[in-house]
């Protein structure tokens, strides 16, 4: 039960920051900008997490805000320090990913952004390799002209196990 609180919470959250600068208006060339910008670091994310060393965790240190709300797949909302300890070498790699269907919603000027999308990969920790299915949402806030992600969720997609056949 409370990994389900701590769901809702995350996403109450994004959605109440979403609620309180939907007020503004952004331009569709605004939105644009500010897509472009955080796809960029997405695409420095994944090239990172795919070549592995330390620059899943430099990527972290750069952009993952002092006080990150994560939420995992298995509900527990680590710290940054503890993010960064789950992506050391040795403990984690990264086989293959992709992420694909990136939606955005931009607000208060082009400061603040949501933005969800899919992934598939194979991921390996502490020498166990899993194939993983996840929807992301991010919140993005660009503060002195620098984008942090201030929350980042993970929910995996569970696939309903395959019918057993007719006899």
């Amino acid at each position: 039960m409370d990994t389900v609180r701590k769901t809702l919470t995350a996403m109450l959250l994004a959605g109440a920051l979403a609620g309180i600068v939907t007020a503004q208006t952004v331009s569709k060339e605004k939105a644009e900008t500010v897509k472009n910008e955080i796809m960029k670091i997405e695409d420095e994310k994944l090239a990172g997490l795919l070549r592995g060393g330390s620059e899943p965790v430099d990527w972290i240190i750069k952009y993952d805000a002092e006080d990150i709300a994560q939420t995992n797949i298995d509900g527990s909302n680590p710290s940054k320090a503890q993010i960064e300890a789950g992506l050391q070498p040795g403990f984690f790699k990264m086989h293959s990913m992709k992420q694909d269907g990136h939606r955005f919603r931009v607000y208060d000027n082009g400061n603040v952004a949501v933005v969800t999308y899919h992934a598939l990969g194979v991921l390996e920790r502490n020498g166990k390799v899993t194939p993983r299915e996840s929807n992301f949402s991010d919140v993005w806030v660009k503060q002195n002209g620098a984008w942090l992600r201030v929350l980042h969720e993970e929910r995996e997609i569970t696939k309903p196990p395959a019918a057993a056949p007719a006899q």
